[in-house]
C-alpha cells in the first residue's frame, strides 16, 4: 500500500452565492481568523489541514483567472516592513513553503465535482490521492486533525476510505449519502470476484474500540438522493429514522478512481447533469471496496453567506479572541 502524498482541492466555482465580493477576490482567498490568531484565506486553511496528514504536494483545480492571485499569495513575497516583525516573517516563510508544494490544473468549464477531479489526473500520475472540498473547513475534536484521522484509518484498512458525518433527512439534497455496516473492516488484499470478474474485498470482524466503532464497510453511495430513495436503500442500523451517513468532505481514493472518471467523462455518465465524484466512488465500492470513517470533528461550509458566518464564529470561539466574540 502506497502512502498518500498528493492532495487535490477543486476551487473552480464562480462563487455566485457570495457575489459581489467574489468579483473582487476569489472565494478561496476570503479570510478567516484561524485558531492561531492569524487571518488566513480559506484555501490556506484547507491546505494546512492536508499538510497535517503528511501530504507533500497539492493541486488546486481552478479557473484560469484564479491562478495568478492564488499563486501570488503563496509566493511569500512581502514588503520589507512585514519581515521586520519576526512573527509575520514566519508567516511569509510558511506561504513560500506551501507555494513550493503547489500545482494547478485548469477546469475551464464546470462540469461537476467528478470532472474537476478528473482534470487533475496528470497530477495524480497513478498514485492514490486525498481529495478535499474547496469550501469546507474542519475543527477536530481531538489532538489529531480530521485529515490525519482519515489517513490513519487508510493505513489500517489498506483501501479507499471516505470521511463520514451524520445528517438529517432534510439535508439529503445537500450531501452525498452512504450506506454501510458498522464494526467491520476490509482486508488489505481484496479477494474473490463478482459476476463481472471484478475483485471484491473480503470482510472480517473488527475488534471493538473507539476508532473501530466509527468505522464502516460501505456498500452504496448516492449523490443528493431523494427522500424516497434514501428511505428505501440508505438507512443505516443504529441511526434514527431521520438520520443518514453523509460525506464529511475528505476522501482518500486509489488510482482506479481516475480510470472510472475517464470512463464517465468519455461516455457522458452524469447525475443531475454533471460528472459526479460520488458516482465514481460507487463504482470503486463495487470493484475494490471502501471504508467509511465517522470523523471526530466538525465541518464548516464557507460557500454561502449563512454558512460562512457560522464558520467565522466557530473559528472565533476556538481561537485566542473568543472573549471578543462574547462581547458582541
Amino acid at each position: 500500500m502506497r502512502r498518500i502524498k498528493k492532495a487535490i482541492i477543486p476551487i473552480a466555482g464562480y462563487g455566485t452565492r457570495l457575489f459581489p465580493a467574489t468579483k473582487a477576490v476569489p472565494k478561496a482567498l476570503f479570510p478567516i481568523i484561524a485558531q492561531d490568531g492569524f487571518a488566513k484565506p480559506i484555501i490556506q486553511l484547507i491546505i494546512e489541514e492536508a499538510l497535517t496528514a503528511r501530504i507533500e504536494e497539492v493541486c488546486l483545480v481552478a479557473q484560469p483567472h484564479q491562478v495568478e492571485p492564488i499563486a501570488d499569495y503563496f509566493s511569500g513575497v512581502v514588503p520589507a516592513a512585514i519581515r521586520e516583525k519576526a512573527a509575520l516573517a514566519m508567516q511569509a516563510d510558511r506561504l513560500a513553503e506551501i507555494g513550493e508544494r503547489l500545482h494547478f490544473a485548469i477546469q475551464a468549464e464546470p462540469q461537476g465535482f467528478g470532472h474537476a477531479i478528473y482534470c487533475a489526473k496528470a497530477f495524480a500520475d497513478g498514485e492514490p490521492v486525498m481529495i478535499l472540498l474547496g469550501d469546507h473547513l474542519y475543527l477536530s475534536e481531538t489532538d489529531v486533525s480530521c485529515a490525519k484521522q482519515l489517513v490513519d484509518i487508510y493505513a489500517q484498512i489498506g483501501t479507499s476510505v471516505t470521511s463520514l458525518d451524520i445528517c438529517d433527512e432534510s439535508e439529503l439534497h445537500l450531501n452525498g449519502i452512504v450506506h454501510g455496516h458498522r464494526g467491520a473492516r476490509l482486508e488489505t488484499a481484496p479477494t474473490g470476484t463478482d459476476e463481472n470478474g471484478h475483485q471484491r474485498a473480503r470482510l472480517q470482524t473488527a475488534p471493538t474500540g473507539t476508532a473501530e466503532n466509527r468505522l464502516f464497510h460501505l456498500t452504496h453511495i448516492a449523490e443528493k438522493p431523494t427522500v424516497d430513495v434514501a428511505r428505501e436503500t440508505l438507512r443505516v442500523e443504529g441511526l434514527s429514522s431521520q438520520q443518514y451517513l453523509c460525506n464529511f468532505g475528505i476522501d482518500l481514493l486509489t488510482p482506479l478512481l481516475f480510470d472510472i472518471l475517464e470512463h464517465h467523462y468519455r461516455d457522458n455518465i452524469v447525475t443531475h447533469g454533471e460528472i459526479q465524484l460520488r458516482d465514481a466512488m460507487a463504482e470503486l465500492i463495487r470493484r475494490e471496496g471502501m471504508g467509511g470513517y465517522r470523523v471526530a470533528g466538525r465541518r464548516y461550509d464557507t460557500g454561502n453567506p449563512q454558512e460562512l458566518l457560522k464558520t467565522v464564529l466557530a473559528f472565533a470561539v476556538h481561537g485566542p479572541y473568543r472573549d471578543a466574540v462574547g462581547r458582541i
